[in-house]
């Protein structure tokens, strides 16, 4: 008897950046290559090799059908009128729906005109909940209400031909990355007991225990507004200025957007303590992770937090925000801070108690094994079959 014909599957991601979306999208192809024919559709370019050396996988070229998706004229990032070239990619994933048994969103949302997987990755989706959650998005010029704005969306919501941006819980299968993800899709959706399913995170373990460095911190992950990396030095500026000289490695690429410039501004004026290295790649990150103690994150919106599952996983003790999804990670309460006077006096506590840093790393390290990558593939395989009826067969 033949085997039983595999399930044609597309998965979506409109823009292959460098994030945790990004990291979902890989995984999730390297999970599903196996068990069902795929095809794969983003409006960036795709490097395999350098997307495989970034998260750790090995997606095969030969065993995935890439569909490049429509760029609007002048797009070339995704960022770049962000919200009308997603509109336009649904547009696009709209056409290529009703080809497949089976779709997936790897990033938030996506209509494709039949019932598909959507996995939430944060609530840039919604510009409801975004003024909702994100602190002071309405202060921002590009997100202020305004007739501009407003127009900015209809326009938005036109070129992706539907009438609304709220979640279709009766069609399709909402996955939180998070509790705390699940618990903002109930309050502002009305979309009660979706699952959850944690991101992939890989683990950065080093390859030998060096000498770490007692002061030093790592931040790591985009130059945006909601990452508020002016909290962040703040912090260490005061725990500086208690008689700590602790140092900073800030992670990311610098673009030219204002915040990008602002937050340039003052790393250049406290060159003599903050490091930017810019993006690394596995092996450098391994090597940094290593030779650090602390990390630090404050994004109060984080819907899970990937890079501090990273940091924790490779030896380093992060302190995090008490809103958002990143404290779900850590689960040791005396690493969440409140506000940045709870993170300065949070922080000088565990400075000033070096004996307690191993075995608080040890109980770190054993609280992320549930974010990894494996865990994540067999319980995205789960969510599938149950989902669409297809048992996922190995080929």
């Amino acid at each position: 008897m033949a085997p039983p014909l595999q399930p044609e599957i597309l998965i979506a991601h409109p823009w292959m950046g460098r994030g945790g979306s990004e990291a979902t999208a890989m995984w999730a192809l390297h999970s599903l290559q196996d068990r069902a024919r795929l095809a794969f559709t983003t409006a960036s370019p795709v490097d395999w090799d350098t997307l495989n050396g970034i998260y750790g996988t090995a997606v095969s070229p030969e065993k995935i059908r890439t569909l490049p998706a429509p760029k609007l004229p002048g797009v070339n990032s995704g960022t770049r009128l962000a919200y009308w070239q997603r509109a336009y990619f649904e547009r696009h994933c709209q056409r290529l729906g009703k080809h497949f048994d089976l779709c997936i969103s790897a990033y938030n949302p996506i209509r494709f005109c039949r019932p598909a997987i959507q996995l939430i990755g944060d609530f840039s989706f919604s510009e409801e909940s975004r003024l909702e959650l994100y602190p002071n998005a309405a202060e921002r010029a590009h997100h202020r209400p305004s007739v501009l704005r407003r127009g900015y969306l209809l326009a938005g919501t036109l070129i992706a031909g539907r009438t609304a941006t709220r979640l279709r819980a009766a069609d399709d299968c909402y996955v939180a990355n998070s509790r705390w993800t699940a618990r903002q899709v109930a309050k502002i959706f009305g979309v009660d007991d979706i699952p959850v399913l944690y991101p992939p995170s890989l683990h950065c373990e080093p390859r030998r225990e060096r000498e770490r460095q007692p002061l030093g911190f790592v931040c790591m992950g985009r130059i945006t507004p909601e990452k508020e990396l002016e909290t962040i030095i703040g912090i260490l500026d005061r725990v500086r200025a208690a008689g700590h000289p602790v140092t900073l490695d800030l992670l990311g690429r610098f673009s030219t957007s204002t915040y990008a410039q602002s937050v340039r501004g003052l790393v250049d004026a406290r060159r003599d303590w903050i490091r930017t290295p810019g993006f690394l790649g596995p092996d450098e990150k391994a090597e940094l992770f290593a030779t650090r103690t602390f990390g630090l994150h404050a994004c109060r919106v984080e819907a899970f937090g990937i890079s501090v599952a990273e940091m924790a996983a490779a030896g380093l003790i992060p302190f995090v925000p008490a809103e958002g999804g990143s404290g779900e990670v850590i689960g040791e309460k005396s690493l969440v801070f409140s506000d940045p006077d709870d993170a300065v006096k949070k922080i000088i506590a565990r400075i000033e108690s070096p004996q307690s840093l191993p075995a608080l790393r040890d109980a770190l390290h054993e609280q992320t094994l549930r974010f990894r990558p494996e865990r994540f593939a067999e319980n995205l395989r789960g969510i599938v079959q149950r989902f669409s009826g297809h048992t996922l067969t190995p080929s």
